[in-house]
């Protein structure tokens, strides 16, 4: 018994919901109007040495979207949990479970998931789809939100699947969602702000006694880690003085961190792939089609591809054009590279996830 992946989609701002393409140009006069300060030193970025071009050497993006002030993080959810069902032939009513991550939810409670719900049997109400004395028993199944930051997407997708497996679960499918609305937790004196996008990607699993489908997955926490990768300012802690909203990154040590991670979680997860009881054949490096990772920088792929000696074409990208979406991101680039003709039936993709905590998470997947 496995569970397959059965459909995906995508929410993003300035093409599904309200909002914009924000591009480098943009954000440069952004950062540069707020006085960020240059890494390493004290100062202010001079303007000839904060440009468009260099973000894109540095960072490999050149373009993010943010939502407008009319979109939430549960907007962005149910468009792409809406597309993701359509795609997999199925309507609210068929699933059995949901789970959200997201490193910004939309409150403390109640659960962004319990809002994507609500919002689902609202509108089918007001259309007329679903009878109004019956909304309310409607899709009473568990919903809640897991926050890894940006392996939330991934811990969703997890949860989901061993939760489809467990014997006393009836329903046969289920829904994960990565749902980020960061445009609204950035401090534009930090020159980091120019890292983040807006945007949501949904999956819908299927329990399956096909060969298909989610092979393995490998998920942990270096707790060491913890400072590297911090939200200042919407919090529950007691603050003398407030403290301005902020993703807060060390971005020289997330990057020794994702280095050394990216490479150990492929090997693990294919020789955890091969240690499995009853598998029906054995799986090497080679054969993996496809490698999705967290879309943190453009430039970090090229180092386990070295290493491993993977060609670099494997990895996909999407940075460029989404910038770091957070839980959304390994969901978002899978459905990219759906849509694109990059995974196709019988391939062998590995998800991987990396985010503040330091969390981590890895999948693989026979499409």
């Amino acid at each position: 018994m496995r569970v397959e992946i059965a459909g995906t989609g995508k929410c993003l701002p300035g093409k599904d919901v309200p909002g914009r393409i924000v591009t480098n140009d943009e954000i440069v006069r952004i950062l540069l109007s707020h006085k960020a300060i240059k890494p390493g030193t004290d100062r202010p970025w001079l303007p000839e040495e904060l440009t468009p071009q260099r973000i894109v050497d540095l960072v490999g993006i050149r373009e993010r979207q943010w939502v407008d002030n009319s979109v939430n993080t549960s907007d962005l959810a149910l468009v792409a949990a809406e597309k993701a069902l359509a795609e997999a032939g199925i309507g609210w009513r068929d699933i059995g479970i949901l789970a959200v991550g997201s490193s910004t939810p939309e409150a403390i409670f109640p659960s962004t998931a319990c809002m994507v719900l609500n919002k689902a049997v609202q509108k089918r109400t007001a259309s007329g789809e679903w009878e109004a004395k019956d909304a309310k028993t409607i899709l009473r199944i568990p919903a809640f939100d897991l926050l890894a930051a940006c392996t939330s997407g991934l811990y969703a997708i997890d949860l989901v699947r061993k939760h489809l497996l467990f014997e006393e679960t009836e329903a046969e499918y289920g829904l994960a969602i990565g749902s980020e609305v960061l445009s609204r937790l950035l401090d534009f004196s930090d020159t980091n702000a120019d890292l983040w996008g807006d945007a949501a990607a949904a999956v819908v699993l299927k329990r399956t006694a096909g060969t298909s489908g989610i092979i393995c997955s490998e998920t942990g926490t270096d707790s060491w880690g913890i400072e590297t990768a911090y939200s200042a300012g919407k919090d529950t802690r007691y603050h003398e003085t407030p403290v301005h909203p902020n993703i807060a990154i060390r971005g020289h040590d997330i990057q020794k961190f994702v280095l050394k991670i990216i490479p150990e979680l492929i090997m693990r997860t294919i020789d955890k792939a091969n240690r499995i009881p009853g598998k029906t054949r054995d799986i090497a490096l080679s054969d993996v089609d496809l490698f999705i990772c967290h879309q943190a920088n453009a430039r970090i792929f090229a180092f386990p591809a070295k290493k491993l000696g993977i060609p670099l074409e494997k990895f996909y990208v999407n940075v460029d054009r989404r910038g770091n979406c957070s839980s959304a991101s390994v969901l978002l680039a899978l459905r990219e590279a759906v849509e694109e003709g990059r995974v196709k039936k019988g391939d062998l993709v590995m998800l991987l996830g990396f985010g503040g905590g330091l969390t981590w998470a890895s999948m693989l997947v026979e499409w």
